[in-house]
């Protein structure tokens, strides 16, 4: 993903995200609209991270060097993802809010694919 794509998809998920949990405040009270918030932190965290573990890869494969430990920062980035989600379970944290924090991100990837796949 180009870095303009992602500027665009993060801004995009993260203005809908504010509505969302501005609604989860609304409706449900503070704890349903932090927990959309966190949610939504860790979508977008993970996305960043994916994109950034995504550009180191494509440096050490046109350099033709891969490094062994490539495999193991993939898995601690799956690690500390869910590691994140127990954490936040256990805290107390509204599952439902939780869930749609977190379904915020794929929609507006897919319509940002959709635009691009048009253009």
């Amino acid at each position: 993903m180009g870095n303009e794509l992602v500027g665009r998809v993060m801004g995009v998920a993260g203005t809908l995200l504010v509505l969302l949990a501005l609604g989860g405040f609304l409706v449900a009270g503070a704890h349903a609209g932090l927990s959309i918030l966190a949610g939504g932190a860790v979508a977008l965290g993970n996305l960043w991270l994916l994109t950034r573990g995504a550009e180191r890869a494509l440096r050490l494969f046109a350099g033709r060097r891969v490094h062994p430990l490539w495999v193991l920062g993939v898995g601690a980035r799956h690690l500390a993802l869910f590691g994140l989600l127990g954490v936040l379970l256990w805290g107390d944290a509204d599952p439902v809010g939780l869930i749609l924090g977190l379904s915020v991100l794929p929609p507006v990837l897919i319509a940002a694919a959709l635009r691009g796949s048009a253009s």
